[in-house]
């Protein structure tokens, strides 16, 4: 027999139990899902390792990966976040950090004989060569151009330690 929690909404949708909703809310506001795990289940019996696994096995289960989802997809709308936005501001701070776009910076001047105040607006530009190597990298890793180099002549395992001992007859 089906447990209460689990009866499909009218909406046709499979409501969790509180805890996996805590669960899934967590993840989303930490983004690590050992430490959501921990602050929505009873955990003080586990070792680390097996709230590890447990968290990891409760992303793959696919009405918490919905659940997920769902509120990753508010949580873009909410704060109306694109990719396309994301990509034109590491572009616009690329330009800025490699000098080719200026940045003004306001100088406020004060005349005390006067009595009057005089903002001016002066363009700087600027190398920031870390900033822009950052921001280079960023688009170049959304555009897929850097792909992590894989080992294939040991199979993706460490290679053995070897340490060689000589011994010798001479002081």
């Amino acid at each position: 027999m089906s447990d209460v929690k689990e009866k499909s909404t009218s909406k046709g949708v499979v409501k969790l139990t509180p805890k996996q909703e805590k669960f899934c809310q967590l993840y989303i506001e930490l983004g690590n899902a050992s430490e959501a795990y921990r602050q929505s289940y009873d955990c003080s019996k586990m070792a680390s390792k097996t709230v590890n696994e447990v968290a990891a096995r409760m992303l793959t289960n696919c009405k918490i990966a919905a659940r997920v989802e769902e509120l990753q997809r508010e949580h873009r709308q909410r704060h109306n976040i694109t990719v396309d936005k994301i990509i034109a501001d590491l572009q616009e701070v690329r330009d800025i950090c490699m000098g080719r776009k200026s940045v003004v910076t306001t100088e406020v001047i004060k005349n005390a004989q006067e009595g009057d105040v005089k903002a001016v607006d002066n363009p700087v530009f600027v190398f920031e060569p870390t900033s822009a190597n950052k921001a280079l990298e960023l688009l170049g890793k959304h555009l897929g151009m850097f792909k992590d180099k894989l080992d294939v002549t040991t199979g993706d395992k460490p290679l053995p330690t070897v340490i060689n001992v000589t011994f010798s007859d001479e002081p």
